[in-house]
């Protein structure tokens, strides 16, 4: 089955899915506290923003009108209004990562938003990531990204284009 990789509205529907990914993620790789942050209000109040957008990855199945767009894991994108932290010329900053259990996925999801990135002239990529999520940072860093300090808790990684 294919995995491509798209813009998704953040909707209800999607916050909700969003939701049940974050804390299926988060209880897995057993991080506490993260419950407040993962709840649909908490995803649409963040997303109520023209400067925020969701790139997700889905797992596809069927055709026409028996296609199945299963989510598998998500970036939040951020290209204006950024934190004080993401220097660069035209930075693009992903503020949230959900990651899949499935490498393609992932894998996929961060070469779309290279691409995106590409596209937009960014000149650099950050990457925010929670400082017990050793995953996730060992992910980014597999990806060439490097540690660049920190925002709040969250560490930042960045990687220039």
């Amino acid at each position: 089955m294919p995995v491509i990789a798209k813009f998704i509205v953040a909707n209800e529907e999607n916050a909700y899915k969003v939701s049940e990914m974050a804390n299926t993620y988060y209880t897995t790789s057993k991080q506490k506290d993260t419950e407040k942050e993962n709840t649909v209000s908490a995803f649409l109040n963040k997303a109520n923003s023209f400067t925020t957008e969701w790139l997700m990855t889905f797992d596809v199945t069927g055709e026409d009108e028996d296609r199945v767009e299963e989510p598998l894991a998500l970036l939040v994108l951020i290209s204006a209004n950024l934190p004080k932290e993401a220097e660069g010329g035209k930075p693009l900053y992903i503020e949230r990562t959900i990651p899949s259990v499935n490498d393609e996925a992932n894998q996929k999801l961060l070469n779309r938003a290279f691409e995106i990135a590409a596209q937009r002239k960014h000149d650099v990529v950050w990457a925010e990531v929670k400082p017990a999520d050793t995953a996730m940072a060992n992910f980014y860093k597999e990806l060439g990204f490097r540690e660049s300090g920190k925002r709040d808790e969250a560490l930042l990684f960045k990687k220039a284009l």
